[in-house]
């Protein structure tokens, strides 16, 4: 509806009714960026208080406030009955209707400032602007300023969530009753978020397991934290990384026991109404071997082959894998074993995996110098080793075949062809009573799968070599 103007008379009489410094009392809420001086405010249009609440849904256009009668005239510029020190000069708009434009808001992001501004159309300064938003609960004040020079202004808001919804500027305090609103703009904040890339239905234990994913916007060196969810429904803190020049992340996940749970990432270092959390993601860890078998140079053994040994590197294999460790924990170990034994070894250690039978240590004898002294010292399980029996210097080790194998070697320590019992820090092990961990029964696991794949168990000797066992 077009509007008439308002008699310059009218406008006096009501300004000097409605002292400028009451707008404030009267409009709870306005942000604390406010100015807090008060500016020239034109007179507000006569109107009654709407009869209802403002529509659930943003209008399309300037909604007319309810009045018993139409205005006729347009204020022409600041009323003369003024309070001191205010502005004394301002345009005069003798035939055009006073009016305020709203230039369209740049998208952002939630959190982030969106920018309003427009102008006057009379070039008035210091006049009282106020940016309002449509909620389903009615227009909402969002912010404040003065104009400035040629009647210009600006108006930051920040949102806390993402928005699309509409806005629009009026002159004065109060959205119902002012004088002169701008156009109706749609302002747009978006989703910031950390979005997780889908986990596979599950991992193998030791394979590197990670949650990855990625901040929307790319958010590069940004700290996110890795959570999971406890049985009191707690988040508990796993381990933090910073993101990618793209915003990407990779989180390691604790794959060394099986486990199934739920887990999320959140933003961390940043103020408290920009946090972000991810949806939650649900990681499950099994536990498995995982063998891999690879090709053996000499480099890789050093220490426990040389020139006349009966077996060279190319007839040898590395065998990595997983297995239960003292700690409860998986670890992964590794073997050089024989090219024709790989197989039964790895049938011999997916059953020993799988009756959780802990190992201490497994790696390749070279790690300790060749020594087979040092190696049973550390309690560690291991296979090809071309040297002379411990004990017996005249004769060659079945371990210089890559068949051979010996097993927590403290726990279960052999009497040697000297009398001597190997290694010293074994020997409260040399009564099989009581039963403790990592010992070697003929009941045990590792026993009977070694036995079924046609190895001999040294403890059945004279002098007993409870950590040997060796093709029959």
């Amino acid at each position: 509806m077009a509007r008439r103007a308002l008699p310059t008379v009218a406008v006096v009489a009501l300004l000097a009714l409605l002292p400028i410094s009451a707008h404030a009392d009267d409009t709870p809420g306005v942000p604390s960026g406010t100015p807090v001086s008060t500016p020239v405010v034109p007179a507000e249009t006569p109107a009654d208080t709407p009869d209802s609440t403002p529509p659930s849904t943003p209008p399309a256009e300037t909604p007319a406030p309810p009045a018993t009668e139409e205005p006729t005239s347009t204020p022409t510029g600041t009323p003369t009955d003024q309070p001191t020190g205010q502005p004394t000069t301002q345009p005069s708009l003798a035939a055009e209707a006073l009016a305020i434009s709203l230039d369209q808001p740049a998208t952002t992001w939630e959190d982030r400032p969106m920018t309003f501004t427009g102008k006057l159309n009379n070039g008035a300064t210091n006049w009282y602007l106020s940016l309002w938003q449509a909620l389903p609960s009615g227009w909402t004040l969002r912010g404040a300023t003065q104009s400035t020079t040629g009647g210009a202004y600006k108006i930051t808001y920040t949102p806390t969530g993402p928005i699309r919804t509409t806005f629009r500027v009026v002159v004065g305090p109060k959205f119902y009753g002012t004088p002169a609103m701008s156009p109706a703009r749609i302002g747009t904040a978006q989703d910031r978020r950390i979005v997780i890339t889908k986990p596979a239905a599950s991992y193998v234990a030791l394979t590197g397991v990670a949650v990855t994913g990625t901040t929307v916007p790319a958010q590069p060196g940004l700290e996110v934290v890795l959570q999971d969810l406890l049985g009191s429904g707690a988040w508990r803190w796993l381990t933090s990384v910073k993101t990618d020049a793209k915003g990407n992340f990779r989180l390691p996940f604790p794959d060394n026991f099986p486990s199934s749970r739920s887990v999320r990432v959140v933003s961390r270092g940043v103020p408290a109404t920009a946090v972000e959390v991810s949806a939650s993601a649900y990681v499950v860890v099994k536990a498995g071997l995982n063998p891999k078998v690879y090709a053996v140079a000499a480099s890789m053994v050093p220490k426990t082959y040389r020139a006349g040994c009966p077996v060279g590197p190319s007839s040898l294999r590395l065998l990595t894998m997983n297995h239960w460790g003292f700690d409860g924990l998986l670890h992964k170990g590794e073997l050089i074993v024989r090219d024709a034994a790989v197989q039964k070894m790895i049938t011999v250690w997916t059953a020993n995996l799988n009756a959780k039978f802990p190992i201490r240590r497994m790696t390749r004898v070279d790690v300790f110098g060749g020594s087979d002294v040092r190696a049973m010292e550390a309690d560690n399980t291991s296979m090809f080793n071309c040297r002379q029996v411990t004990g017996d210097p005249y004769s060659l080790s079945p371990h210089s075949y890559g068949y051979a194998i010996d097993i927590n070697t403290v726990e279960n320590p052999y009497l040697a062809a000297n009398g001597v019992w190997y290694p010293k820090n074994g020997l409260a092990y040399r009564t099989r009573t009581p039963a403790r961990p990592g010992m070697l029964f003929a009941g045990s696991t590792l026993t009977k799968a070694l036995d079924a794949q046609g190895y001999f168990w040294g403890a059945r000797w004279a002098k007993p070599d409870y950590q040997h066992f060796e093709p029959k």
